[in-house]
């Protein structure tokens, strides 16, 4: 057996804690998309995760915790159960619970939302993993602030997405046939939907899918879903590198 093998029977044991269903089930995902993480349980409620934690008998290897949630928040939980764990992650969509987050002694802050990719170097830090450790599954998803909930997100899977549009205090994002909103900023979609997973800004306010191109102009675009955008003048690369991959567009 050569040394990446041996390497990759190594398994880390690994709790989260989450009141939020979509992010539950993002870092659930990306646990399991990991080869080197299994997950022993999730929760949903603080509570119960403190009363079960406080009574395992042999330590675990990393805790996701989120910080805001209902009854007991994420740092106080963390004083009582840190001791049960080697690696303690915080994850959560608010960036001025970092100073408390260090203060802990946290080994990670995970602003939400985050991609695989930012999760996996995460673990390979905090670990001292010599290579990344991931399969080769895909994202197929991308996951966004919800625009009704504080603390809720939206998890859109990327092939829905035909374009993205910058609004002056939240997006929206264009389906086949419905709009949602989202309070995650512009410039995060930007970092969301890079051109490697598909995605183009072709204008300071649009994002747009290349696979749902159905008609391109110099100026413009048109989308699958009949959707006419405007191809910003800064943006005119655009066309000249889909045109040259396609020889279908003009």
């Amino acid at each position: 057996m050569n040394c990446c093998l041996k390497y990759l029977g190594i398994m880390y044991t690994c709790l989260i804690i989450d009141d939020e269903p979509s992010a539950l089930e993002i870092i659930t995902d990306y646990v399991a998309a990991h080869s080197q993480l299994k997950l022993l349980k999730s929760y949903s409620i603080a509570e119960t995760a403190r009363k079960e934690i406080e009574h395992i008998k042999k330590t675990v290897d990393v805790i996701f915790l989120d910080i805001e949630m209902p009854g007991i928040n994420g740092i106080d939980l963390a004083k009582l159960i840190k001791h049960k764990t080697r690696k303690l992650i915080f994850t959560t969509a608010h960036a001025n619970y970092a100073i408390d987050s260090y203060e802990l002694e946290a080994d990670a802050f995970l602003l939400k939302p985050f991609s695989q990719l930012k999760f996996d170097q995460t673990i390979k830090k905090i670990f001292s993993l010599p290579t990344p450790s991931q399969t080769n599954k895909t994202e197929d998803f991308v996951l966004l602030k919800s625009s009704e909930q504080r603390n809720r997100f939206i998890k859109i899977k990327l092939d829905k997405i035909y374009a993205v549009e910058a609004q002056q205090h939240e997006i929206k994002v264009h389906l086949e046939q419905e709009i949602i909103f989202s309070n995650s900023s512009f410039a995060e979609a930007l970092t969301l939907l890079p051109p490697e997973k598909g995605f183009s800004q072709i204008h300071r306010s649009f994002i747009i899918a290349e696979n749902q191109i159905k008609t391109l102009e110099r100026s413009y675009v048109i989308l699958n879903n009949g959707t006419k955008l405007n191809i910003g003048r800064k943006y005119l690369n655009f066309y000249h590198k889909l045109s040259r991959k396609d020889q279908n567009f003009p």
